[in-house]
């Protein structure tokens, strides 16, 4: 059987260039209608800060698109709480030996989340479920798709 060492979690947030961080951060905005428990906040050295969440997962050489969005979002909620700029977000995948992933979080994603929110709210106020979409590609990540009809 072969043992495996994680990476501890220091180390981790050493490569992240963080001098500080606070764990299991409850977070809301009442502009951005959002809540959110971010895992830890880091405070880096170039005076930003990014949000590291923890997947009980296996890195498969990619960022999901909800793992984006959830990383844009935890974003926003830092920068209107702390008044930091955040511009990365990292992703720890503890099923491989805590691997780091670092993501950009760019002001396209940001604005991108924005308008997602509002969809969904709409979504939610009109009681109606969003469009179809022609290719069935997009519905991998969508949450409606065991009950669309398109």
């Amino acid at each position: 059987m072969k043992t495996l060492l994680l990476i501890p979690k220091e180390y981790l947030r050493k490569k992240a260039r963080a001098i500080d961080k606070l764990n299991d951060v409850y977070l809301s905005s009442e502009n951005l209608k959002l809540v959110g428990k971010i895992d830890e906040v880091l405070f880096l050295q170039d005076g930003t800060a990014a949000p590291l969440d923890y997947k009980y997962a296996f890195w498969e050489n990619k960022i999901f698109k909800t793992h984006k969005y959830q990383q844009t979002l935890y974003a926003l909620l830092i920068t209107e709480n702390f008044n930091l700029p955040v511009n990365k977000g990292f992703i720890v995948y503890t099923r491989s030996n805590n691997h780091l992933e670092e993501l950009a979080i760019t002001d396209a994603l940001k604005k991108k989340d924005i308008i997602l929110v509002d969809e969904i709210f709409k979504i939610i106020k009109d009681e109606m479920y969003p469009k179809g979409s022609n290719s069935k590609r997009k519905c991998s990540d969508c949450t409606y798709r065991n009950i669309c009809n398109a």
